[in-house]
């Protein structure tokens, strides 16, 4: 097996991104030489596929090339449940997607040809994963981990416009046109929310509850200025009934992460959260839709070893 497996979205091979990937790609093989290997994904979970099976037959070190949600993939296949089946393997990032936001947090800068250097040139760092239970979109029970943002709200919404082709087609500006539409249109759902094993407590109509171990989400949105990914604790913030006209004079504060001393944010650090409702709310993590509440997770500490 290749010392250093890159898993790449199926996109960078045949997609818009293929020229600069095809740069990216050819450094790495000048620097890895027969070390390396790349393999391309197919379609939906098989990032997931692939990296359990490299782990299982010995892989060290994996590479997530692609977007936020090739990368929740790859950290998924990683974990069986909340164990990690091989925590001396290491995970890095090249990141190619339209959001990016995990890699924010870390300082990788997207997209670029300098990426091949970065990993050779990385070092080890133990950062922290959620680990999740909840309700899949077909209702049944279910689970998975995540490293950047769990988010109940309107974040399914904006999942779904960035779905159709004309948010798609504009890249890091249409996930923020699609959130600035989603908040517009989107419901403001009431929600029991627990923390740290305390009873459930009713928020009123919410319509963003952030379960934050990065900073970024949407493309951008600094959502969790003060979210560190190595100190066991998730930044838990709940947006409240915001209005059409205060979210549209708001927006910018919203983006640039001067929100949270609003009255109508609450924020709070945590290390396990459970949270439901009498309403289907749509639940995202990492920038994929996985399901709806309820949903519980906990903080597995310095679960994942990171190379960057």
């Amino acid at each position: 097996m290749a010392d250093l497996l890159v898993i790449a979205h199926g996109k960078l091979e045949h997609g818009p991104a293929r020229g600069t990937w095809a740069g990216a790609s050819r450094r790495l093989r000048r620097i890895f030489g027969n070390r390396l290997e790349i393999r391309y994904t197919s379609g939906p979970g098989d990032a997931t596929r692939v990296a359990r099976e490299a782990l299982v037959a010995g892989a060290e070190w994996l590479v997530a090339a692609g977007g936020d949600g090739t990368i929740h993939e790859v950290v998924n296949g990683f974990f069986r449940g909340p164990e990690n089946i091989r925590p001396q393997a290491s995970l890095s990032f090249l990141p190619f997607g339209s959001g990016n936001d995990w890699v924010r947090t870390l300082n990788i800068p997207s997209g670029t040809l300098g990426s091949a250097e970065r990993l050779a040139a990385s070092r080890v760092h133990l950062v922290d994963v959620g680990f999740a239970g909840f309700r899949a979109l077909d209702g049944s029970p279910t689970e998975c981990v995540f490293m950047n943002v769990a988010e109940a709200g309107i974040g399914g919404r904006v999942v779904t416009l960035m779905s159709s082709g004309l948010f798609a087609a504009l890249g890091g500006v249409g996930y923020r046109l699609a959130a600035v539409r989603a908040a517009l249109d989107g419901n403001r759902p009431k929600i029991r929310l627990g923390i740290d094993g305390c009873a459930p407590v009713a928020i009123g109509p919410t319509l963003s509850l952030i379960v934050a171990g990065g900073r970024y989400f949407g493309s951008g949105m600094r959502c969790a200025p003060m979210a560190r990914p190595d100190d066991g604790l998730f930044e838990v913030i709940s947006l409240g009934d915001f209005g059409r006209a205060e979210l549209l004079f708001k927006v910018r504060r919203f983006f640039s992460g001067t929100y949270l001393g609003d009255q109508k944010v609450r924020h709070r650090s945590a290390r396990t959260i459970e949270a439901a409702s009498d309403e289907r709310v749509l639940l995202e993590m990492d920038g994929e839709l996985v399901g709806t509440l309820p949903v519980s997770i906990r903080v597995l500490p310095s679960a994942i070893a990171i190379r960057y």
